[in-house]
């Protein structure tokens, strides 16, 4: 249902495969209110809609629309062919208090009229909720959570993450939700915490449930559709949004931007941004009558909502979302409150940190501080003839290995110069990617480095006529061949470097075939998404070599798919 294609620390790129079509994540569901439309359906897939999401309970509570989405689907009631996520009432119930609905009825209703992704009546919890109440109202969720899952049948089912402000509580509901079935964890109960700009204690509430959540299904964050929310959220660990926040500020006049919200009559001039109506002056806006307007605004938020979802899918990619987030964050005081959060929780978001970006990564401020690449490796060298503006004393030798390769800082390094290949150099390199002692390891013996003719840069490293390494011109560090994972796999510490597979699957392994999450027994923890890896039997058997694709932390939380992409197998 959940295909991850690309990580950049706890963010994802990924797919979700509905019976209507596939969501790219990260992505935005609009939502539509089906009694009363702001912008058509055609609008929506102009702005990037791939899917939206509507309220079941509105629906079933309308004798119209209900007969209607019995008789059509819900595709059809709304003119909609791709996925269509419901909500069930529940934050009706936060606005106007109880509902006079049962959760097996509303989760049976989604079912009868065709819903791709169907949601459990749950009871949301307010953050100012005691412990006592919230632990009471948690219990009855997880209750109407489990009864759901029996009897969701072929539809998938979101099971909402609830708790109040109270972390523990959002850690436990998190773990239970884990054990069901359930396709997507929306994250609920925190509308209240955006609509006080308490961003603080939403990022408390997301890190909380992402402690305890199986890493292999999407979250979902209920209500977020703030643009300048999205790359926080995702850098959270955060896969979906929704909101009808795009229609409701174009109610009231309020244009959406990444840093805020601004209403119409404070401005004199159009943002950049603005590309809803082109060629629109605005006082000709401000002159329209209120229905065109409103739609014209809907319109300017919805296209700078995806326009930061593009921004943000793109920063993944790259791996610059941490950048990205801390522009963000710089925005309001309230955001800025975020980074002590970032700064306490940094050790657990850093055990998803991979052992390399595409990019080198750039410091944009103070904050930029709190990242482990630039907490852990400042002045980490004892000497370096080379002083860098982020790290301090670096070797020469290290001068074109991530992360101290210049990039766009070359006239900022002092002492940067083109350094030779040599023996020297390829055992300092050695040493800082895989541990003190390796790159005597690596090139005790006849060494041969084979460098390019066209480039002049190293290659492979052979050792005794066998092929060792090769060197990734893109990072700068080397990527293991047979000899090597040989070497490294005699040479360092029991589970050091090390994946272990089940005896079972083993033999796959030593053919090629790729490691799955699901048959690791135990893995080095130091190790870091795209690190080097070697795999061996419960027995200590070498069989395997190639690169980790998951963090140990998200083999841990129960992430599913591929763990170890592999080079290359061993024969006996």
């Amino acid at each position: 249902m959940f295909e991850i294609n690309k990580r950049d620390g706890l963010a994802r790129l990924g797919k979700i495969k509905t019976k209507h079509g596939v969501l790219n994540t990260p992505t935005l569901l609009p939502v539509v209110n089906p009694k009363i439309l702001t912008l058509s359906m055609d609008e929506l897939k102009e702005c990037g809609a791939q899917g939206i999401i509507t309220n079941s309970y509105i629906i079933y509570k309308n004798p119209e629309l209900k007969e209607t989405a019995e008789k059509e689907g819900v595709h059809g009631l709304v003119n909609w062919s791709g996925p269509i996520m419901t909500d069930s009432g529940t934050f009706q119930s936060h606005v106007y208090g109880e509902i006079d609905m049962q959760p097996d009825e509303i989760l049976n209703f989604q079912k009868k009229i065709g819903v791709d992704i169907g949601t459990v009546l749950d009871v949301f919890c307010e953050p100012e909720t005691r412990f006592e109440e919230a632990k009471k109202e948690l219990e009855e969720t997880q209750k109407r959570i489990e009864e759901s899952d029996k009897n969701k049948g072929s539809m998938f089912l979101a099971a909402p993450i609830q708790g109040g402000r109270h972390l523990d509580l959002r850690l436990k509901a998190a773990q239970m939700a884990s054990q069901t079935k359930a396709e997507l964890f929306p994250i609920g109960g925190v509308v209240p915490l955006m609509e006080k700009n308490n961003f603080e204690k939403l990022s408390e509430v997301v890190i909380a449930a992402k402690k305890g959540l199986d890493m292999s299904r999407p979250v979902h964050l209920f209500g977020c559709g703030h643009p300048m929310l999205f790359a926080l959220a995702s850098f959270l660990g955060c896969d979906v949004f929704d909101s009808a926040s795009y229609a409701k500020f174009a109610s009231r006049d309020s244009l959406m931007f990444t840093w805020g919200t601004r209403n119409l009559e404070e401005l004199e001039e159009f943002p950049s941004e603005f590309s809803a109506a082109p060629g629109l002056s605005i006082n000709e806006l401000k002159g329209m009558g209120k229905k065109k307007r409103q739609k014209i605004i809907a319109k300017h938020n919805l296209i700078v909502s995806f326009t930061e979802i593009r921004r943000v899918k793109q920063a993944i990619h790259d791996g610059l979302l941490w950048e990205l987030v801390e522009n963000r964050l710089r925005v309001s005081p309230a955001l800025m409150k975020v980074f002590s959060i970032l700064e306490r929780e940094i050790h657990w978001i850093g055990q998803f940190e991979p052992a390399y970006r595409y990019k080198t990564p750039i410091k944009t401020g103070q904050e930029s501080n709190i990242r482990p690449i630039f907490s852990k490796l400042l002045n980490s060298f004892k000497t370096g003839d080379i002083v860098h503006p982020y790290f301090g004393k670096i070797p020469n030798h290290l001068s074109e290995t991530y992360p101290f390769h210049p990039g766009l800082l070359q006239d900022d390094i002092v002492g940067l110069k083109m350094q030779n290949w040599d023996i020297e150099r390829v055992k300092t390199i050695l040493d800082y990617q895989f541990g003190n002692g390796i790159g005597k390891v690596f090139t005790n013996g006849e060494t041969e480095l084979v460098i390019s003719r066209k480039t002049k840069r190293l290659r492979n490293l052979l050792l005794d006529g066998e092929h060792v390494a090769s060197l990734s011109h893109r990072r700068g560090m080397f990527i293991l061949q047979k000899k090597g994972a040989e070497l490294l796999h005699a040479f360092s510490k029991s589970q050091k470097f090390r994946v272990t597979v089940d005896s079972e699957t083993a033999e796959f392994n030593r053919k090629g075939k790729s490691v799955f999450c699901k048959f690791i027994e135990k893995i080095d923890s130091n190790l870091k998404c795209m690190d080097e890896c070697i795999v061996v039997t419960p027995n200590d058997e070498l069989i395997a070599f190639g690169k980790l694709i998951v963090s140990p932390k998200e083999i841990e939380l129960k992430q599913q798919g591929m763990a170890v992409r592999v080079r290359s197998g061993i024969t006996k």
